[in-house]
C-alpha cells in the first residue's frame, strides 16, 4: 500500500467518526512492521475530552493483532489547519516507530504534508485547528492581514451577512484571506456565511470585506467577534457597515426590502464586552446614544436617494436564536419598539462603538415576521430572499462608500 492508499484509508475511517461534542472528526491509518494497515477513527462521549483519539484507537487494533511496530502513519481531519497528533497520541505513536517513521497528515482534499514522528513535537494543534476560537492575540491576525493587503491601507470593514456573499465579488484587486489563516477569528458554521476577508477596492474605496459572520446561537463566545472587530481597527479601518437578514413586523417593510437600521434592543442576554475590559481598545462604559452614526446614516441615504433605491428606516431587535421567533414574542417586540428582528449585528456593532470604530448598518427584509403571515419561515427562504436582492445592496454600497470616504476623510 502506497503512501496515497494510507491516506485514503485514513480518509475512510474518517467517516465513521464519533464526535457529536467537538463536531471535529479524525481517521488515523498506520502501518504495521508486517505491512498490515491498522486504522481508528475518534471516539468521544459525554465525558469530552475525556474520549478516544483516532491513533489512539488505531494502535489498540495493531497491538490486538499482534503487532509492535509501526512503520508509517496518516492522520485525516477536517479543518482547514494541518491536524496533527495531540501530545498524547504523538507519546503512543512513539512507543511503537522511531524518530524517522514517516506521518502523512491530510484534509478532505487529501494530503496536505508529510513529516515524522521526531518532527511533530514542536507542531501546535488548538482549538483553531478545530474550527473554533483561539486564544491568541488580535494583532497576529492584523499582522496577517496587513502582510496580503500589501500597499492598501482598508478604511472601510464591511461584514455580508446571510445570502450577500456575492457583494465581495463587485471588489476590484481583491485579495482573500480565509478566516482559517486569521488566529482568533471565528469560523461560521451556517450555510450562506464563507468565512473568508476579502480585501481591495468597493466604489473606489479601499475595504476589508468581512464575507461570513459566526453567530453567538454556532456557540461562538465574545471573545472571538471582539477580535474580528478589533483586527479591522488594527489594520487601520475606520468605519464598520454590517449587512443582515431580518424579518420584519411592519408590513410596509415586506420581503426584499433594504432598510436602514437607525437603533437596536438588544435581547441576546449577553455582551461583547462582558469580562475584564481592555483599557487599550475602548472605555470600561461604552456610551450607545448613537451606536449608528448619525453622518454614516446620512450618506447611505443620499446614496440610495441618488440611485433611486427605496430605503426604509427602522429598529432592529437581536435575539440569541437560533430557533425563530414565536407570533407571541413578536407581538411583544412590536411594543417593545422594533421594526426588525434577526439574530446577529448587535455584538459587532457594540465591538465596534468600543473600539471607536463607527458604525451603519443594512438590513435585507427576507421575510414577515411569524404570525404575520401564517407561513412557516426556514433559513432557506432567508438565504433565498438575500440572494435576490445582494445586488441591489451591492449597488447601494458601491454608491454610499464614496460618500461615507468623503465623511470620515
Amino acid at each position: 500500500m502506497s503512501a496515497s492508499e494510507l491516506v485514503a484509508a485514513a480518509a475512510a475511517v474518517r467517516a465513521r467518526a464519533y464526535a457529536p461534542y467537538s463536531n471535529f472528526a479524525v481517521g488515523a491509518a498506520i502501518r504495521g512492521a508486517a505491512g498490515w494497515v491498522f486504522v481508528g477513527c475518534n471516539v468521544e462521549n459525554a465525558a469530552y475530552p475525556q474520549g478516544q483519539c483516532a491513533e489512539a484507537n488505531a494502535i489498540g487494533v495493531m497491538v490486538a493483532a499482534g503487532e509492535r511496530a509501526i512503520t508509517e502513519v496518516a492522520v485525516a481531519g477536517g479543518g482547514e489547519g494541518l491536524c496533527t497528533p495531540c501530545g498524547g497520541c504523538r507519546q503512543r505513536l512513539a512507543e511503537f516507530g522511531r524518530a524517522e517513521t514517516p506521518v502523512h497528515l491530510a484534509g478532505p482534499e487529501g494530503l496536505r504534508e508529510t513529516t515524522s514522528l521526531g518532527a511533530l513535537l514542536p507542531m501546535a494543534f488548538g482549538p483553531i485547528n478545530l474550527g473554533g476560537a483561539s486564544p491568541a492575540n488580535d494583532g497576529d491576525a492584523a499582522a496577517v492581514v496587513r502582510r496580503r493587503a500589501g500597499f492598501l491601507q482598508p478604511l472601510v470593514a464591511i461584514v455580508l451577512g446571510s445570502g450577500l456573499g456575492s457583494v465581495a465579488e463587485r471588489i476590484i484587486g481583491p485579495v482573500a484571506v480565509s478566516y482559517g489563516e486569521l488566529p482568533g477569528f471565528p469560523r461560521p458554521s451556517v450555510q450562506g456565511h464563507a468565512g473568508r476577508l476579502v480585501l481591495g477596492r468597493l466604489g473606489g474605496v479601499p475595504v476589508a470585506c468581512l464575507s461570513g459572520r459566526a453567530h453567538l446561537y454556532e456557540g461562538v463566545g465574545p471573545r472571538p467577534l471582539n477580535t474580528l472587530v478589533r483586527t479591522m481597527k488594527a489594520i487601520g479601518c475606520r468605519a464598520m457597515v454590517l449587512t443582515n437578514a431580518s424579518g420584519s413586523l411592519r408590513p410596509e417593510l415586506g420581503a426584499g426590502s433594504l432598510v436602514l437600521i437607525e437603533d437596536h434592543i438588544n435581547l441576546q442576554g449577553t455582551n461583547p464586552l462582558l469580562g475584564a475590559n481592555d483599557d487599550a481598545v475602548g472605555p470600561r462604559f461604552v456610551d450607545l446614544t448613537e451606536v449608528y452614526a448619525r453622518r454614516l446614516r446620512a450618506a447611505i441615504a443620499t446614496a440610495a436617494e441618488a440611485r433611486g433605491i427605496a430605503l426604509g428606516r427602522g429598529v432592529y431587535l437581536a435575539v440569541l436564536g437560533p430557533s425563530f421567533e414565536t407570533p407571541a414574542e413578536i407581538r411583544a417586540y412590536r411594543t417593545l419598539g422594533a421594526d426588525l428582528v434577526g439574530m446577529s449585528t448587535v455584538p459587532e456593532a457594540i465591538s465596534a462603538r468600543h473600539a471607536g470604530l463607527e458604525v451603519a448598518a443594512i438590513s435585507v427584509v427576507t421575510n414577515l415576521a411569524a404570525g404575520m403571515t401564517g407561513e412557516p419561515l426556514t433559513h432557506a427562504d432567508t438565504l433565498s430572499q438575500s440572494a435576490g436582492v445582494a445586488s441591489r445592496v451591492g449597488d447601494l454600497l458601491e454608491a454610499a462608500l464614496p460618500e461615507i470616504a468623503r465623511v470620515l476623510t
